[in-house]
């Protein structure tokens, strides 16, 4: 009976044990979702519950991480900003990826009509502005990259 009662008390403590690491990972007390990141470049880091923040200041401040690594936590990541475009306004797009691989960019409505498609350099991070964007008709876009390894992104965008 004994035994029974020292395993259920080391599976008690494992179990706190293995909680309270996954809370180190994120600082309840630090999170403000409104927090002024002024920074609003793309400079990712990985947080320690795996997900990929737009940089420091958002993984920090706004969510809380303790602990972090520079890039990506997929090792394949795309950006758009800002997600609505008015008028006189320029979309810029940043890939970033740990393979120097050869990579196709596309923006398409959703009806699926490709609207731009280009082959983008064999770089670990290219960023470019689609300036033609004043051109293209409101609505909703989906701006898509995939790359011969197979790897995909999208991200959903407005154009007022």
């Amino acid at each position: 009976m004994k035994s029974i009662y020292a395993v259920i008390l080391g599976l008690f403590i494992l179990g706190f044990s293995l909680s309270s690491n996954a809370q180190a990972c994120i600082d309840q007390l630090r999170i403000n979702p409104t927090y002024p990141c002024p920074d609003l470049d793309y400079n990712p880091v990985c947080g320690c519950d795996n997900v990929t923040y737009r940089n420091l200041c958002y993984a920090i401040n706004r969510s809380g991480v303790n602990y972090y690594v520079d890039g990506t936590c997929s090792g394949f990541e795309l950006d758009v900003f800002p997600n609505v475009v008015s008028e006189n306004m320029v979309l810029k797009i940043t890939l970033s990826q740990a393979a120097e691989t050869s990579t196709t960019f596309m923006l398409v409505d959703v009806w699926g009509k490709i609207f731009i498609q280009r082959q983008l350099p064999a770089v670990k991070r290219f960023e470019f502005q689609l300036d033609e964007i004043i051109y293209i008709p409101r609505g909703t876009y989906i701006a898509l990259v995939y790359n011969t390894a197979g790897n995909y992104r999208y991200q959903k965008f407005v154009r007022q």
